[in-house]
């Protein structure tokens, strides 16, 4: 019985894999340089995942923020990716390629929460569009 649930979560996890048609990468804050250019610092980063992935967005509707006298609008999505990849709370993702109309290249998110499980066949992610 174990081992065949452990090769149906293989199979599942392949399935996965294949429904992942775009492409992202992933990247994680290490740190702030000076940039004269600018005249401030900015943020550094480390590219931590490059490949395959899903995004799908979990919310139809954007809500709208106001922080500070600015608008935001912030989206909920979902942000699929192969089991065991090293990301976490925090990292940055942008979509680079898709096979098919969405998700458009440059889209971005930022990490939030992971759905945990025994039997995944992905890490999904809910992020918040960037």
């Amino acid at each position: 019985m174990r081992r065949r649930a452990i090769a149906a979560t293989r199979r599942g996890r392949q399935r996965a894999k294949a429904l992942m048609i775009a492409q992202c990468i992933i990247k994680r804050e290490t740190g702030h340089t000076y940039d004269p250019a600018l005249g401030h610092e900015v943020a550094t980063f480390d590219t931590i995942y490059t490949g395959r992935c899903g995004y799908d967005m979990s919310d139809t509707q954007p809500s709208d923020l106001v922080v500070a006298g600015a608008n935001y609008t912030i989206t909920d999505v979902m942000v699929k990716l192969p089991v065991g990849t090293t990301v976490r709370k925090g990292d940055l993702v942008e979509i680079t390629a898709s096979e098919l109309d969405l998700p458009r290249p440059g889209t971005k998110a930022k990490l939030e929460a992971l759905a945990e499980g025994t039997h995944r066949t992905a890490e999904r992610w809910r992020a918040v569009s960037q």
